[in-house]
């Protein structure tokens, strides 16, 4: 990772993910680079054993699908290195720099801290509860092991899609700060040949930043498809 001005921060939250195995861009030594990649291929294999360690308490079909998500989340991350996503952060002149947009970015960087907690709490704690409920011999001491394994296959799968929501609430921030300049643009002043053409630079590098996140992001949500399972 670079040291470049984010409109909101975001390190720990990609620290986070790199301690489940999302593989990110360092600065550093080559050395620090390879233990990174090190470091994510041994998670991910750790990870695939633990998933089809033998156990009678969730159904191998499950876990199967669920070790297939985590592996296209991982090599999105692993091809990528998150770099899309720290890109896509970075402080655009001109369209972040407006009037209101630290305000826009602050809300941002508090909703997405609550709901990155909230929802690592509530899934861990109904993936739980889910498996205690329907099979009861789950909650054993001797089963403990596998339900422990579960929620953090569970929670690891969620913090992976989670670039998914920290892109859609970077994106609907830029949009809505677009469109309140836009309004106060319109109210207040009349409209130059300058005005129009600040306007579509700040159009244009918002539809830059979308384009160069366009693969990952789709790859993303095509292969999340067991989050709901």
């Amino acid at each position: 990772m670079t040291d470049d001005t984010l409109v909101c921060d975001i390190k720990n939250v990609l620290f986070i993910r790199f301690a489940l195995g999302f593989l990110q861009n360092f600065n550093g030594t080559s050395k620090t680079r390879w233990l990174s990649y090190l470091y994510t291929i041994c998670f991910l294999l750790l990870f695939a054993v633990l998933s089809l360690f033998p156990n009678e308490v969730i159904y191998v079909s499950y876990r199967i699908l669920a070790l297939i998500e985590y592996f296209f989340l991982f090599m999105i991350s692993f091809l990528s290195k998150e770099e899309y996503i720290y890109e896509s952060y970075k402080l655009i002149y001109g369209l972040d720099t407006i009037p209101g947009a630290k305000l826009i970015f602050q809300n941002l960087e508090y909703c997405l801290k609550v709901y990155f907690f909230v929802s690592v709490f509530t899934g861990s704690f109904f993936t739980g509860i889910s498996i205690c409920f329907r099979i009861q011999e789950a909650c054993s001491i001797t089963n403990s092991f596998a339900v422990i394994l579960t929620i953090l296959d569970r929670t690891a799968r969620d913090i992976g899609a989670y670039s998914l929501i920290m892109f859609i609430g970077l994106l609907y921030s830029r949009v809505k700060l677009l469109r309140n300049y836009l309004d106060t643009k319109s109210a207040n002043t009349a409209w130059d040949r300058y005005s129009v053409k600040q306007y579509i630079n700040m159009y244009e590098s918002l539809t830059n930043t979308i384009d160069d996140s366009a693969v990952p992001v789709k790859v993303t949500v095509c292969f999340s498809c067991t989050l709901l399972l």
